[in-house]
């Protein structure tokens, strides 16, 4: 819980102020108990509703989105359904339409806030970010992609073959004016000890929030 607490209390820290912001999310174990204190906060507090838009960082190729293992239902659970948010509240990525059409309504809506506020972000065991797995070009912005051996097999028990992923890219994740990373689960360390090195790896994705002028780092001991 007080992982998931600090999660909450640094989420509203990070996005104080009474102007909209717009919030990309992160979906996994990692965190399901932040999203916990989110919603039952703005539940409590429900004017507060209003000073949001969230959208997600990625998503899995070949699956139906209704199936229960979908981000987007993810993110309906946890986060939409909760709150009854209507559509002028989020945008969940969709996986059926074609990246340049999708490309071009994940710009509209970053545009509209002008950058994104908060990006919070979970750490893969091989140093990926969102679905930016190693060896991934930085440059891209927002892609389809082939998702790492390592991915794949923490997959494998799901009721769907997922091989490809939807992602923002690490440029567009940089151009967020606050980035939030939230570090729980086994075998991080070594992604993490890359981070915290200071030393810009193309093989782990994460160090490329390196530079990040507005960076913050949550661990779950």
């Amino acid at each position: 819980q007080g992982f998931s607490f600090a999660a909450f209390q640094e989420t509203l820290k990070l996005t104080k102020g009474s102007r909209r912001k717009l919030v990309v999310l992160p979906t996994g174990n990692t965190p399901t108990g932040f999203y916990q204190q989110f919603t039952d906060y703005l539940q409590k507090n429900s004017k507060e509703k209003k000073r949001f838009f969230f959208t997600n960082l990625d998503e899995y190729l070949d699956i139906p989105q209704s199936s229960k293992i979908s981000f987007q239902s993810y993110l309906k659970r946890n986060i939409s359904n909760k709150l009854k948010l209507s559509d002028r509240n989020f945008y969940w990525i969709n996986n059926k339409t074609p990246i340049e059409i999708e490309k071009r309504k994940v710009d509209s809506i970053i545009k509209k806030y002008k950058k994104i506020d908060l990006c919070i972000l979970g750490l893969g065991k091989n140093g990926h970010i969102a679905f930016n797995e190693p060896g991934c070009d930085w440059d891209l912005e927002f892609f389809d992609t082939p998702l790492a051996k390592v991915t794949k097999k923490d997959l494998r028990n799901l009721p769907f073959n997922i091989a490809h992923g939807r992602t923002l890219g690490i440029k567009k994740i940089l151009s967020a004016k606050k980035i939030l990373l939230l570090v729980s689960g086994k075998k991080k360390d070594i992604p993490l000890q890359k981070l915290f090195k200071k030393k810009v790896d193309k093989n782990f994705p994460a160090t490329s929030l390196i530079n990040h002028p507005n960076l913050t780092i949550i661990i779950q001991k």
